[in-house]
């Protein structure tokens, strides 16, 4: 399996453009075949790895975690274990709420995204450690990126599952939640 070529990736974005509208044709932009499935992995996998490798430590992460490989490691399987935990709690959810037929294109859309809006702020946090931002800049970023993040994957779980707002709001908490339990577990343990 290939990792994704140029015209695949221009397509994820223009799809991601048509999510965030709530327009149902959105997936049409993507490859939703056996594939292409596999393939929306990559990027975000690759997008998720440069996101750790600029991101910087404070103090307490460093002490925590023993180094910055440790820290960036570290953050990294938390990611992933956020990421494979929030994967097997939709699939509660769409069996629950009788959305499985849908679910794969769920995930194609997610791992897309995922790789778009952690791209998107590579840029901004490498501003940062270059200082060319004032410190704390990030803070209001990070908001604003978490809003938008919920208000994505919502829209993901209407435009791919078909999804009621009362469900794709849900999906949107359920993935909030998973990154916050897993990283308070993580957390408990070191």
């Amino acid at each position: 399996m290939a990792l994704p070529r140029s015209p695949e990736i221009l397509a994820a974005i223009r799809g991601l453009g048509l999510v965030l509208r709530g327009d149902p044709q959105a997936p049409a932009w993507y490859d939703l075949s056996i594939d292409g499935f596999w393939r929306s992995f990559w990027p975000a996998l690759i997008a998720a790895g440069l996101y750790f490798a600029v991101l910087e430590p404070s103090a307490e992460d460093l002490a925590a975690w023993g180094s910055h490989i440790g820290f960036a490691l570290g953050e990294a399987g938390q990611y992933l274990t956020a990421w494979v935990a929030y994967l097997a709690v939709m699939v509660l959810l769409c069996r629950a709420f009788h959305l499985t037929g849908r679910y794969a294109v769920f995930v194609v859309l997610y791992n897309w995204a995922q790789a778009i809006i952690n791209g998107v702020s590579l840029p901004v946090m490498l501003a940062e450690n270059w200082g060319l931002l004032p410190p704390g800049a990030l803070i209001g970023w990070e908001l604003a990126l978490l809003l938008l993040w919920l208000y994505t994957v919502a829209q993901i779980a209407r435009t791919a599952l078909g999804a009621s707002l009362m469900v794709a709001v849900t999906a949107a908490a359920l993935d909030l939640a998973a990154t916050i339990l897993v990283d308070r577990a993580i957390g408990a343990l070191l």
